[in-house]
């Protein structure tokens, strides 16, 4: 976990390296008189060491040799030396597609990696829990640690087994303040697991050891006088038989193990936990919180670590409150075989399909090469002399053959075509790489390749078909990733126990300083206290939700323009183009006040000076009392035009009743003549006999004419007797 490179210890007056410095103890590294919890002597310590790792790299040793065949193969190396041996002087070619399957899982668990997020457990924060997951995310970022991820579960893809680390170093060389760190372990097979382990992730091992080799020079630089060279041949010969000291380098491994201390917990009457130790005063705790309820001893449990080779403690002991070792593993497919379980990845079932396809294509390419371009059947006197020109014809590229005189075409000279290539060899060749993409379910449409898939339906369906089939590894490496996730999580109120300021990453991967611990400001988070809980937050990454939401907001401006009045820095900001952000503060200083929250309002005023501001809150204004004119004016407006609507009504109604008071006077006029007329002439009436002119009646004065407001037609009267007058 912390920094593993010795540091060279400051040397005295004469030159001998010191053990302490002020009276003080130098940290992590171990006192002649030191001896491991739980043992007498180191040496004893050291023999169980030496005795658990044995054990444990015998229990798995078909495991790992397999994997280190598989991930040779992996690499490039097909063939099996006893079959190079037999074919010594012909192709053996090698079609390495490996790595296309291999990259195509790998890369749809980079695509879709979930992330760590903290949940507040009992006396837990919702603040707190949030700045404690952007510390994590802070933490990852700092490691690399997609980079870390990736390796491991490419890994686990190849043989089975993939593992990584969590770490504790000093921030920089002139600091005590330290930072948690996600590290890599570059090769699987240096990392030695507890046998009796089955959790994919380990996270029941007892013990693990993670190995490293340094040459026989390096190793007496940073620690002079405990290398082989100080031990007698007899113990040599020992560790040398061990792979402890080999080929002139030296085995220094990390010893991680679990230790489990009892504590005493104190129930008290107001209903508070206290953890009693040996420097509390129970009087002083009894009067603050009262008698107490009960008492029961709980188990803590620690992870330790030494840095140790065969002989020697290097440094140590490392220790933290854990529930684990901080090294986190990645398993492959594991299958339980009578007690013993083989573990494996991808590559292991497409061996025999790849070798057999590399076999095939190594014969079809012999028999190609082998084979004669063409067959000439000839008697000796239709080549004489030219037998040589005709037996290398097919390895030069000149048109013409010479023959001898005596030779005839389709007689005594005859051309045969080649024999034809077996198909069948390019059928198995086919049929193997078909059986690679069963074994591996992950057909031509995941790969890419076009096949008899059509429909975007169905290329869709065979490409979910493939990640079905390597599920098992997505969920093992999102495990993995969530163990870690809870070590940093234990490690955080350890670590960042005091007052400092530091960088967190929020989910918008906007960085951000907080000052935390800090008992004189309550707005300050407390991440030493307190219990949370880590789960894994499903789905996409924000970069890509961030990429569908900015394709999203570009379609419903497109359908609304009026989206970007009141959302414009929204989609702006969304956008992933250089200006981006700038675009976005500019159109937020357009948007009304009324569609921003209290935190924008501020954000955009905190840079307007304060006479700017009156002047923005006195336009404001006016444009409000002129907004309410403009509703004034429309509503007199609105009112007026009614007005002139009940005016013309009036106007026409009048102008009907008047037309209608006319005509009726016109007919009770026609009336008055017609009886005037019939009173003046008493005839009877023969319907043989003409009737005469009619002598009219003198005229009456006439009424007074109607007033009208438009000279309208009159009806005309009935016609009067001939000679007699126009009617009036």
């Amino acid at each position: 976990m912390t920094k593993l490179k010795a540091e060279k210890l400051p040397n005295t007056s004469e030159g001998t390296p010191a053990e302490t410095l002020c009276g003080l103890d130098l940290e992590n590294r171990p006192n002649e008189d030191y001896v491991p919890e739980g043992f007498e002597t180191v040496e004893a310590f050291l023999l169980d060491m030496r005795e658990e790792y044995q054990a444990d790299l015998d229990f798995d040793d078909d495991n790992r040799t397999a994997a280190y065949e598989d991930k040779e193969f992996a690499a490039g190396k097909h063939w099996d030396p006893a079959v190079l041996a037999l074919r010594e002087g012909l192709p053996c070619l090698t079609i390495d597609t490996i790595p296309q399957f291999t990259a195509q899982v790998v890369g749809d668990w980079r695509e879709e990696r979930n992330a760590v997020k903290v949940l507040p457990s009992e006396d837990g924060d919702k603040e707190v829990a949030s700045v404690r997951g952007d510390l994590i995310r802070s933490i990852e970022m700092n490691s690399r640690a997609n980079r870390v991820y990736d390796d491991a579960f490419e890994s686990m893809i190849v043989c089975g087994d993939g593992s990584f680390r969590i770490a504790v170093e000093y921030s920089s060389d002139d600091v005590f303040d330290q930072d948690i760190f996600i590290r890599p372990i570059s090769d699987s097979l240096a990392t030695v697991w507890d046998r009796m382990s089955v959790d994919p992730t380990g996270r029941d091992a007892r013990h693990v050891f993670v190995d490293d080799r340094l040459p026989q020079k390096e190793f007496d630089r940073q620690w002079p006088g405990v290398g082989p060279s100080m031990l007698n041949d007899r113990y040599i010969g020992d560790y040398r038989s061990l792979g402890w000291f080999e080929n002139d380098q030296v085995r220094v491994t990390e010893y991680w193990r679990m230790l489990e201390r009892e504590r005493t917990l104190i129930l008290f009457e107001d209903g508070s936990i206290h953890i009693f130790k040996d420097e509390d005063d129970i009087n002083e705790l009894v009067q603050r919180h009262g008698p107490p309820v009960r008492i029961r001893l709980a188990p803590v449990k620690y992870a330790q670590m030494h840095l140790v080779t065969a002989n020697r403690i290097l440094a140590g002991p490392y220790e933290y409150q854990l529930n684990r070792v901080p090294v986190i593993r990645m398993t492959g497919r594991v299958t339980d075989v009578g007690g013993n379980r083989v573990r494996k990845g991808m590559v292991r079932a497409m061996k025999d399909p790849a070798r057999l396809r590399d076999f095939w294509r190594s014969i079809n390419a012999e028999l190609l090469g082998y084979a004669p371009k063409a067959v000439y059947v000839a008697t000796e006197s239709a080549v004489e002399g030219h037998e040589e020109e005709i037996r290398t014809a097919h390895k030069t590229r000149d048109p013409l053959l010479v023959l001898s005189d005596d030779a005839v075409i389709g007689q005594n000279f005859q051309r045969f075509d080649p024999v034809p290539m077996q198909t069948a060899i390019l059928s198995e060749a086919q049929t193997n790489a078909q059986d690679m993409k069963d074994v591996t379910g992950i057909h031509d449409a995941s790969l890419g390749i076009r096949s008899n898939e059509v429909s975007g339906k169905a290329i869709q369906a065979r490409q979910h078909e493939g990640d079905i089939a390597s599920y098992v590894y997505y969920d093992n490496g999102n495990e993995a990733i969530l163990e870690g996730g809870d070590v940093i999580n234990q490690l955080i109120g350890q670590i960042y126990d005091g007052t400092r300021i530091v960088r967190i990453i929020g989910e918008d991967e906007a960085p951000k300083f907080v000052k935390i611990n800090d008992p004189a400001d309550p707005e300050s988070p407390n991440l030493a206290v307190g219990k949370y809980e880590v789960a894994m937050a499903r789905g996409t990454s924000y970069a890509t939700r961030r990429a569908y939401a900015a394709d999203a907001m570009m379609q419903a401006v497109q359908v609304w323009p009026q989206l970007l009045s009141v959302a414009g820095d929204l989609v702006a900001s969304a956008q992933d183009w250089p200006g981006a952000e700038k675009l976005s503060e500019r159109l937020r200083k357009t948007i009304p006040p009324q569609f921003l929250s209290e935190a924008e309002r501020e954000e955009g005023e905190g840079g307007i000076p304060p006479e700017m501001q009156e002047q923005m809150m006195e336009i404001q204004t006016k444009m409000q009392e002129l907004e309410r004119e403009n509703e004034s004016l429309k509503a007199d407006k609105s009112i007026a035009e009614k007005k002139l609507l009940i005016e013309d009504y009036n106007a026409v109604t009048q102008r009907m009743r008047a037309l209608s008071d006319n005509e009726v006077d016109a007919n009770d006029q026609e009336l008055k003549y017609m009886k005037v007329v019939m009173d003046a002439n008493p005839v009877d009436i023969d319907s043989s006999m003409p009737i005469g002119p009619l002598t009219p009646p003198p005229a009456e004065a006439p009424a007074a004419p109607v007033e009208q407001s438009a000279p309208q037609p009159v009806p005309r009267p009935l016609a009067a007797p001939a000679g007699g007058p126009p009617p009036q």
